[in-house]
């Protein structure tokens, strides 16, 4: 114990040297800290967005914007009389309308989703996720999705709680509507924080939508096992109806998406290999430079008492700890870059959390043992003969 002690203090002896070692292995761990933070925000949106999806499958007429993943945005019409005809198919345990619009702000070219929801849906997602101002009360009012919000603003567009702005209704370039922001939601699903939601009655009117008609039908499947069952049956049956209708599986029109994050994900985990590796030599130079300029204190210790196994010791602990302080360092300015970015980007771009701190932490500690090993080893051979013959 009392030899670990001593090595501790020992490795700030020389301050200078420690702080060329700490530097080194910190910026390749604030490096990886914040790109694997990065990814796991990506994967954490992603993971929570298909367990919303789970057992989903959409029905929306051919042509749909996305393939109608979106809940039919673009969608024309779809008889309410469809939804007898998919109610009773088996493993299907509940079947809904859903009423969509596009918004069309007044002197922009942006164009987005709006969700209506009325009757026993108005309770429900996402009226109940309102995580800033409250829910909408009145035809004239919406709430802005937490995603949506996050990316307008990136652009410099802002839909603040509070504010009423105007939107085009579709067909017409005169017909305009004044609507109100009174809240913003977070579901967890990626697609349906991407827009607005209103009442069901605003959502017909802006898209010029008749009783009676659906943008898209929703139909949750009692597992996910029986989905693509599920999904053939509501296939024959709707089959030769007019209007003719798509059926969607939106899990797996995100398959690709999951591809391009992996992809992604490997990057990251390269770039941070350089950045590991590079702090790893600087440990292993910073420390072997140590043990050159220590010859004379090795052969001391040496004539002491001290065995090779000893100074070996000392000199891998010293760079173990040196390492880890660089980590946890490292871990912290990962972490104040992450916030940063988020402030200055306005995106919640990713998410650190104890498996990244923990991760990186441990690959300072793996770099410290790693770069000393050598110098190490350099020290072991010291022969305290040759070396005091040598003062």
């Amino acid at each position: 114990m009392s030899l670990l002690f001593f090595s501790i203090r020992n490795a700030f002896r020389k301050k200078a040297v420690a702080a060329l070692a700490v530097s080194g292995v910190a910026f390749g761990c604030a490096l990886m800290t914040f790109l694997f933070s990065v990814a796991s925000g990506m994967e954490n949106r992603v993971e929570q967005t298909f367990s919303n999806l789970s057992g989903r499958i959409m029905v929306t007429q051919k042509g749909s914007v996305f393939g109608g993943l979106f809940q039919g945005v673009g969608s024309s019409s779809i008889p309410d009389s469809y939804i007898g005809l998919i109610d009773d198919v088996p493993h299907v345990t509940n079947v809904t309308g859903q009423v969509t619009a596009i918004l069309r702000p007044v002197g922009s070219a942006l164009v987005m989703p709006l969700f209506g929801y009325g009757g026993e849906e108005a309770g429900g997602t996402p009226f109940r996720r309102i995580v800033e101002g409250a829910a909408p009360v009145g035809d004239d009012e919406v709430v802005i999705g937490k995603s949506l919000q996050e990316y307008l603003g990136f652009m410099n567009v802002f839909y603040e709680t509070g504010g009423v702005y105007q939107f085009r209704v579709s067909g017409s370039k005169e017909d305009v509507r004044d609507i109100k922001v009174v809240g913003v939601y977070r579901t967890g699903n990626e697609l349906l924080d991407g827009g607005f939601s209103g009442t069901e009655k605003l959502a017909r009117e802006l898209g010029r939508l008749q009783p009676g008609k659906f943008s898209a039908i929703s139909v949750q499947v009692g597992g996910m096992e029986h989905v693509e069952e599920a999904a053939r049956e509501i296939e024959l049956r709707l089959a030769g109806k007019k209007p003719e209708v798509q059926i969607v599986v939106p899990r797996e029109l995100l398959i690709p998406l999951t591809n391009v994050l992996r992809i992604l994900g490997q990057f990251f985990l390269a770039v941070s290999l350089v950045a590991v590796v590079a702090g790893c030599l600087t440990i292993m130079v910073v420390m072997l430079l140590s043990v050159v300029e220590r010859r004379r204190e090795f052969g001391i210790l040496k004539a002491v008492g001290w065995t090779p196994g000893n100074i070996a010791m000392m000199v891998l602990v010293e760079s173990v700890f040196l390492s880890l302080v660089g980590a946890i360092l490292g871990v912290a300015l990962g972490w104040a870059g992450l916030v940063g970015a988020k402030g200055y980007l306005g995106l919640d771009i990713g998410a650190l959390d104890l498996r990244v701190a923990a991760a990186v932490c441990a690959c300072g500690v793996l770099v410290g043992a790693a770069g000393g090993l050598y110098p190490a080893w350099r020290a072991n051979r010291a022969a305290p003969a040759e070396i005091l013959r040598g003062l």
